[in-house]
């Protein structure tokens, strides 16, 4: 059970760490508040990453807590 567990819990951290990635890439126009030269662009690439692996792991976090508990309420009634 506790494999199981894991593994829906790594999905979920990869599937928000992604999503959030995707969103901040593409939503936000960079060029606005970051100069937008070669040796600004992988440095924008790996802020990108590391914002989106801290949003990602939160919200992914919140959420298996959110199921966790509503999965103990169910249980308990």
């Amino acid at each position: 059970m506790e494999i199981i567990e894991n593994t829906i819990s790594l999905c979920s951290h990869l599937l928000f760490i992604g999503m959030f990635y995707q969103l901040l890439f593409q939503l936000f126009d960079w060029s606005r508040w970051i100069k937008n030269s070669h040796d600004n662009s992988w440095r924008l690439r790996l802020f990108l990453l590391l914002l989106s692996i801290a949003l990602g792991y939160l919200v992914s976090n919140f959420m298996l807590a959110v199921l966790n508990f509503s999965r103990l309420l169910m249980w308990q009634g």
